[in-house]
């Protein structure tokens, strides 16, 4: 008995005296998606493990801000696993810490192979995992062919051409093919991240590009990227035509018509679970990417009433909660 008694001591002794594994996240920009990720990561990690170090960071949009970040912890030491929270901090993050020994798990990437992250069949480098920020294809547009019920649709699309965006435009034209109702027209313009000003007259140019369009559309349409995730995108573009999807659940409440995402907590929680299992010795590459497992689909009847919409119940009863007025 009193051995069985010093062993656990001893044991306790170990754990309270061994380093504790510190995390890097570092956020593209600190838009909605993104930081609701990042929330729900962080309170499932400290669920599992209250004795890791996380140190959250706001790359604020800018490829240099990020670098030198990662660069500056890199030369210190000063954390064992990065967490890429954006395409953009993915993109440099495996630049990064190509032969430096840190794994790296990314989330809020819409093309992790356009990206750069994974192959063709899938595999990645050996120190790379996630989670892919996608839902299954054409579910968006089928969906709009639902609420429309065949009627032609002129959709604009205004992006920047942060990754993202333009991986998502190209998606977006190839299913829009399998629609003859369905039409787009798109303007896209230079992202630029070099300052905060720049990056404010890459938005101001966007607003710009879309009132040079909102006469030959009905609705815009929200792609992935830093400008839809902006908390004014619904608001001032809805001032021009009515948003047909948004691109977050805020977007909806503001008035988009419908939104359907991976749902942030959900892969928060997968996102955790699959650092702890990094941290606890398994390879990254060991580990499957894949889309999120769970989504989140939400109306907003109160655009619909007004854009003289009815919403299937069916697609209601999927919504659940996530129906707005």
């Amino acid at each position: 008995m009193f051995i069985g008694r010093f062993i656990l001591l001893f044991l306790l002794v170990l754990s309270s005296n061994a380093e504790a594994q510190r995390i890097l996240i570092v956020e593209t920009l600190q838009v909605p998606i993104v930081t609701t990720h990042t929330k729900h990561i962080v309170s499932r990690l400290k669920r599992l493990d209250n004795q890791l170090e996380i140190d959250v960071f706001d790359g604020n949009g800018q490829s240099a801000l990020i670098e030198a970040h990662i660069q500056e912890k890199l030369a210190c030491s000063c954390f064992d696993l990065l967490i890429a929270n954006g395409t953009l901090a993915a993109k440099i993050g495996k630049k990064l810490l190509v032969n430096q020994g840190i794994p790296m798990v990314f989330v809020t990437v819409a093309d992790p192979q356009g990206a750069g992250l994974t192959m063709a069949d899938n595999s990645s480098n050996h120190f790379i995992t996630g989670r892919a920020y996608s839902v299954r294809r054409g579910t968006k547009l089928e969906i709009v062919n639902q609420l429309f019920k065949n009627d032609k649709v002129n959709i604009g699309i205004v992006a920047t051409t942060y990754p993202a965006a333009l991986t998502d435009i190209r998606r977006i034209e190839v299913i829009a093919k399998e629609y003859k109702n369905i039409q787009l027209t798109k303007k896209v313009i230079e992202y630029q991240d070099v300052s905060n000003a720049s990056l404010d007259d890459t938005y101001l140019a966007a607003y710009q590009a879309a009132s040079a369009i909102q006469s030959q559309v009905d609705f815009f349409w929200s792609v992935n990227g830093p400008l839809s995730e902006k908390s004014e995108f619904v608001p001032a573009m809805s001032i021009l035509k009515p948003i047909l999807y948004g691109a977050n659940i805020k977007s909806v409440q503001q008035g988009a018509l419908f939104t359907v995402i991976p749902d942030p907590e959900w892969t928060g929680k997968e996102i955790a679970n699959i650092v702890v299992r990094i941290l606890s010795g398994t390879p990254a590459n060991k580990i499957e990417i894949r889309s999120a497992s769970k989504n989140i689909l939400a109306f907003n009847v109160k655009t619909a009433t007004s854009l003289g919409v009815v919403i299937p119940f069916s697609l209601l009863k999927i919504a659940g909660e996530h129906v707005y007025h």
